[in-house]
């Protein structure tokens, strides 16, 4: 099942002209827990952890995990060094899954 928008907000064009987006995460979505890239930018869904009116049977509920590394200056943080995700599963372990490099600034 796709979904279609009738009108194009030019949201994804404005992102990427703006040269210092790396990453979009969207919040919820059932049990959609997809990473992928689109126009050079990462768009991540956030994974499935409520408990009412959706999974199902055998599918551990899960969260993502977002970190942002920052890059230690002389007296201060100099900006973001890398992004990283991965999600936990709510199991009985926490179980850590699809640790992901988003991006890291070349030196």
């Amino acid at each position: 099942m796709g979904s279609m928008f009738l009108v194009n907000s030019g949201v994804l064009n404005t992102l990427v002209s703006m040269g210092d987006v790396k990453a979009v995460f969207i919040g919820h979505d059932h049990k959609n827990d997809f990473c992928g890239t689109l126009g050079g930018l990462w768009f991540c869904y956030g994974g499935g952890f409520g408990y009412h009116g959706y999974g199902k049977a055998g599918w551990p509920r899960r969260s993502r995990v977002i970190l942002a590394e920052l890059a230690k200056g002389e007296k201060s943080w100099s900006g973001v060094e890398r992004i990283k995700t991965w999600k936990r599963l709510d199991d009985e372990k926490l179980s850590k899954i699809d640790d992901q490099i988003l991006w890291e600034r070349r030196s």
